[in-house]
């Protein structure tokens, strides 16, 4: 696509597949739905975790969207990605408008990570 996307990450303990497979369906769409809509310059991926959250946050520099027109206009990928993080007790937040670029985090409690002895 040729969108520079930088990747930053802390250690992050092993996760169940539910988990992990979440995680990673959220970031495929977010990608996908930065690329294919809102036309950024770049996209900067972060996966931290405290105590209590595991987050993975996608930051793009794009064209923004209206996030209630979007969930009216029912996008599929939104619900898809609130769907698969609500299956891992997880929360979606989305911070966007039109011309201002989208913060799209999913959290993932931290005691829903494979415990490894």
């Amino acid at each position: 696509s040729g969108v520079a996307v930088d990747y930053e990450s802390e250690r992050i303990p092993p996760m169940s597949d539910d988990v992990s497979t979440s995680l990673y369906r959220f970031l495929q769409e977010a990608l996908t739905n930065a690329i294919r809509h809102a036309s950024p310059r770049s996209i900067r991926v972060r996966f931290t975790r405290d105590a209590e959250w595991v987050a993975l946050e996608v930051f793009d520099d794009g064209e923004g969207f209206d996030l209630p027109a979007a969930f009216a206009e029912g996008g599929l990928g939104l619900a898809g990605m609130r769907e698969r993080l609500d299956f891992v007790g997880g929360a979606l937040e989305i911070d966007s408008c039109s011309g201002c670029g989208t913060r799209l985090k999913a959290l993932v409690p931290a005691n829903f990570l494979e415990v490894v002895e």
